[in-house]
């Protein structure tokens, strides 16, 4: 049950941050944690840094299939034992690749809001953070196992 809310609140979350930059409620510049982070509005309409934007029915079409991909082994891991820890990251990355999912299919594109410091050109969103640490937490919870 906690990996299924972990994956509500990560769609839910990013949500309300996207809406909150299209709206100009979070002021596009404002830094926060020093300079470690500006928020800079963009919508995404390829893959990582554009790529492929010409191409959008083929990046909807890879972006459902993965997202698809990671939600059945998702659902795979339900009710088996020793998969918490794998089932909390793979929960999280379905839940933050749903948020980016939902944006390509309502607005076709995604909207990406903020830039790390260190990171060139590079423009992200919440979902793409937490489906990074989703991935990790799985990869652990693989290694890992038994963690009932």
């Amino acid at each position: 049950m906690i990996s299924l809310l972990s994956g509500v609140a990560a769609f839910l979350t990013d949500q309300f941050f996207k809406s909150q930059v299209e709206k100009d409620k979070i002021e596009t510049g404002r830094q926060y944690f020093g300079d470690l982070i500006t928020i800079k509005k963009s919508v995404n309409k390829g893959l990582i840094m554009n790529n492929l934007e010409e191409k959008p029915r083929w990046v909807l079409s890879w972006v459902s299939a993965m997202f698809g991909m990671t939600a059945y082994i998702y659902l795979l891991t339900l009710g088996k034992k020793n998969r918490k820890i794998k089932r909390l990251g793979l929960a999280l990355m379905v839940g933050a690749a749903a948020s980016n999912l939902y944006d390509r299919i309502k607005k076709g594109g995604v909207t990406d809001y903020f830039v790390i410091k260190g990171v060139p050109k590079i423009i992200f969103n919440l979902s793409d953070i937490v489906i990074i640490l989703g991935a990790v937490i799985s990869v652990i919870g693989e290694i890992v196992g038994n963690d009932e």
